[in-house]
């Protein structure tokens, strides 16, 4: 009997010994082993270390590819708020916070640029500007353009990726991925054709037009001040649209639309003038404010 409490005495107290230790471990990484994901970073993983890639940045590490599809259906269906909170909660500063970051700063720069003169106001935004410059995109072709845009195009990288949109699924490193998406010969051409809803600060309008040879429209939001620009490119829209003319006619529901998009009928058939009907144009800005306008008569060019 006393051989027995001796071993059982000597099982408990390795028993707590082994508790202690395992207490002494980050949290995370007690919880790790069942978790889809861990945030590390770049120089710990041997995968950079066999490919000579060293960074110290952080890096969202899957265990698989099914666990890397699992989370990302659970942030895409996040609102904004819950994606930071996500975020925030795993202690991960990745791709979309670094862009959230500097949207909500040149918010606030714009915000401060209407309290003051325009000269000092641009100096504001300007400088907010340079402080992500070389980290994130800016336009190359419109100097009055500040909406900061991710060094890539990819959905998934995003969402998940770091800085750099990378992504590690096992032990594999997964770069970002060019953007499917319509790919159009030629810009849009805009007619004198335009829905406007504004919400707050920020516009968002709904512009008839043509791409290429194709009847086209374009879905966009911004704000301006002293003639600088700052887009909301989160933005998606919503809206009925219909155009007819020459006895010819299209529909077409526009539903979390973003960007240009062709429509099935080419310009010409409804030359030299076209209608347009728009019912209930939105963005998600303001799902609930929404504007119905026709407009006839619109020239074709």
């Amino acid at each position: 009997m006393k051989k027995l409490l001796s071993y059982l005495t000597i099982t408990m107290m390795a028993f707590v010994i082994a508790s202690c230790s395992n207490n002494d471990e980050p949290l995370f990484n007690a919880v790790s082993e069942t978790s889809d994901f861990e945030v590390i970073t770049l120089s710990d993983s041997p995968a950079t270390r066999s490919t000579g890639e060293y960074s110290a940045s952080q890096i969202l590490k899957f265990k698989d590819q099914a666990a890397f599809d699992r989370t990302l259906a659970k942030v895409k269906e996040m609102d904004d708020s819950s994606k930071r909170t996500f975020f925030n909660e795993i202690g991960f500063e990745g791709a979309y916070m670094l862009l959230d970051k500097a949207d909500e700063e040149l918010d606030y720069a714009f915000d401060l640029a209407e309290t003051v003169d325009s000269i000092a106001g641009i100096k504001i935004i300007r400088d907010c500007v340079a402080k992500y410059d070389g980290i994130l995109k800016f336009s190359d072709t419109d100097l009055y353009d500040v909406t900061p845009c991710l060094p890539f195009k990819d959905e998934k990288a995003e969402l998940l990726g770091n800085n750099e949109g990378k992504i590690m699924i096992g032990n594999q490193l997964v770069a970002p991925q060019a953007a499917p998406g319509p790919v159009y010969n030629g810009g849009f051409i805009k007619y004198k054709a335009e829905v406007k809803v504004k919400n707050g600060k920020y516009t968002s309008y709904f512009r008839l037009g043509r791409i290429g040879q194709n009847m086209a429209f374009e879905l966009e939001t911004y704000r301006r001040i002293v003639g600088i620009k700052k887009s909301d490119k989160k933005c998606c829209y919503d809206g009925d649209l219909e155009i007819s003319g020459n006895g010819k006619f299209e529909k077409a529901r526009i539903h979390n639309g973003k960007g240009a998009w062709k429509l099935y009928s080419l310009a010409s058939v409804y030359s030299p003038r076209v209608n347009m009907k728009m019912t209930n144009f939105s963005s998600t800005r303001n799902s609930n404010n929404k504007v119905s306008k026709t407009i006839t008569n619109i020239l074709v060019q």
